[in-house]
């Protein structure tokens, strides 16, 4: 009786120890997660920024204001706005592998909805700004 009540125990320790060690997995994976969530949030904050600090230096280059320059900083905004959007829209995939409840996959959805359609009219618009750029550059 001894014998088993020993093994016994020790198949219960092996299985709590391992038990723990995929809790302690599970917890780490989570906290990566939430780090590279947050690392792409800061990313995508970084770029618009970035984009929104360097307008001033782009109207001092020019002596005169244009259409020329306005198309200019539309076009250098928009490019900004749409990888800021792919980095935005990452990092809530990156959430919903986190906790994949239903709510957060539906809220994931419309989400991604919404940000595809802005970043459709986006491309379209910077493509037509683009094309109207070329001419203007070319000699």
């Amino acid at each position: 009786m001894m014998i088993f009540t020993g093994f016994y125990w020790l198949l219960s320790t092996q299985a709590f120890l391992m038990l723990i060690n995929t809790v302690l997995a599970e917890e780490l994976l989570q906290d990566a997660a939430i780090l590279l969530k947050i690392g792409l949030e800061l990313i995508a904050i970084l770029i618009v920024a970035i984009a929104v600090v360097t307008i001033p230096k782009r109207i001092r280059g020019y002596r005169r204001r244009s259409a020329t320059l306005e198309q200019l900083i539309r076009l250098d905004l928009g490019l900004s706005l749409a990888l800021s959007l792919e980095f935005l829209l990452a990092a809530d995939v990156v959430g919903t592998a986190i906790s994949p409840s239903w709510d957060a996959v539906a809220k994931l959805a419309a989400i991604t909805g919404i940000r595809t359609f802005l970043n459709f009219f986006l491309h379209r618009e910077l493509k037509e700004l683009q094309e109207i750029q070329t001419p203007l550059k070319s000699p």
